[in-house]
């Protein structure tokens, strides 16, 4: 009797039960225990084909399903096409506890297996603890739904990849980009979806993942640039950006790259504005949404330099590139031998037009690492805008140099 009174205490919400069991005997012990520990039965049914019926007609919380069934159909198919069509979680039932049957029943993903004979208490934590994990799922089928509509409605085509550089996601605005859907694109190499044509030397490239995988800096696309699409189509694009996802712990499992057409670009005087954009994607493209409207929300201020370089790349992703510039500073401020901030700012100063600012700034970030051939792609790519080609063609050749 403790125990009884102890579930229902956990049952306060009544979820409705399907009892899925061609024993009528067994079916009644079930039917009381069920009813001793607060859930709804909503049918008692001793075939597959009725099981699936009743599933459909009354949507209940939970099956508890027979493996053993009258007719043709045993519990195994009827929950597989039961999962399939309503998404019920199910917990088997069975006096079967062979590892031909466990195997061919683990298969489906069942929320639980029960052996035959049992008591309350099984049944009873088997049952809460299949309840609990269908409401995580839930909740993570929901936060999948809000971020699959905020990525669809954003007008900047977004790519992810993941730390082997194949491609887990095409939002819509990408797809139109570069001729690609996002099922075809999926699993493929960077490569093989994106091309480029470069707005100095007129030719084609593909983008450089190694320093943004390895090294957690942001990247940058050339303004100008025309992405080659897959009908050969030439997309020009402006103020382009890759950063680095991370995990819970830190660390970089992957990629996101922003793609800003040329016409749906800021320009003004030839010089980017800087802009707020509070609906733009986030560097962490996993965040969680915290409401319902499906926006991300922006990190919290962060306490130590590594901290505010990420917070550097999330704004400069944003294109607010001003105060890109304060989070790299306070980066600077609190470790001023790391390069990546030093790079980051470069980048957001050229973004503004600042170049000789920018200049030094990448000068500061070579002075600690001279070897980075990105540091000297991106300074030889400004050198080259600003009418310097021999020094420019430096900065190319030390990049070829140092290029593993």
């Amino acid at each position: 009797m403790k125990n009884s009174i102890y579930s229902k205490v956990y049952a306060v919400k009544m979820e409705s039960i399907l009892v899925v069991e061609d024993d009528f005997i067994v079916a009644k012990v079930i039917e009381k225990n069920l009813i001793d520990l607060g859930y709804t039965i909503v049918g008692m049914v001793a075939t597959g084909d009725e099981a699936i019926a009743k599933a459909g007609s009354e949507k209940p919380d939970l099956v508890l399903m027979d493996i053993q069934l009258l007719g043709d159909m045993d519990g195994i198919t009827a929950s597989e096409k039961i999962h399939a069509a309503f998404n019920i979680p199910v917990i088997f039932l069975t006096a079967l506890s062979d590892k031909q049957t466990f195997d061919r029943a683990l298969v489906t993903a069942p929320y639980g297996y029960i052996i035959k004979p049992f008591s309350q208490n099984t049944l009873s934590a088997t049952i809460r603890v299949a309840l609990n994990k269908k409401q995580a799922d839930q909740k993570i089928t929901d936060r999948h739904d809000w971020l699959d509509s905020t990525m669809s409605s954003l007008p900047q085509g977004i790519v992810t990849i993941n730390a082997a550089g194949k491609i887990v996601l095409v939002n819509p605005a990408a797809e139109q980009i570069t001729g690609w859907t996002n099922s075809e694109a999926f699993d493929q190499p960077l490569d093989t979806v994106l091309s480029f044509i470069d707005p100095i030397s007129g030719q084609s490239f593909h983008y450089y993942l190694t320093p943004i995988i390895r090294e957690g800096i942001i990247g940058t696309i050339p303004a100008d640039s025309f992405i080659i699409s897959k009908n050969m189509t030439h997309i020009l694009i402006e103020d382009s950006f890759a950063s680095p996802i991370r995990d819970n712990r830190g660390e970089i499992s992957g990629a996101v790259i922003a793609l800003y057409p040329k016409s749906a670009a800021s320009v003004t005087g030839g010089q980017v504005q800087d802009t707020n954009l509070p609906d733009s994607p986030a560097r962490e493209i996993s965040i969680a949404f915290q409401n319902q409207k499906g926006r991300v929300m922006e990190p919290s201020l962060p306490f130590d330099a590594a901290g505010w370089y990420d917070r550097g790349n999330y704004l400069i992703f944003l294109r607010r590139y001003k105060d890109a510039i304060n989070a790299y500073e306070n980066a600077i401020s609190m470790k001023p031998l790391n390069y990546q901030p030093w790079y980051g700012k470069g980048i957001a100063l050229a973004k503004l037009g600042n170049v000789q600012e920018a200049l030094r700034a990448f000068d500061e970030a070579l002075s600690i690492q001279p070897k980075n051939s990105r540091i000297l792609h991106t300074k030889g790519t400004l050198l080259t805008k600003m009418g310097k080609p021999s020094e420019a063609e430096r900065c190319f050749e030390l990049e070829r140099h140092y290029t593993v």
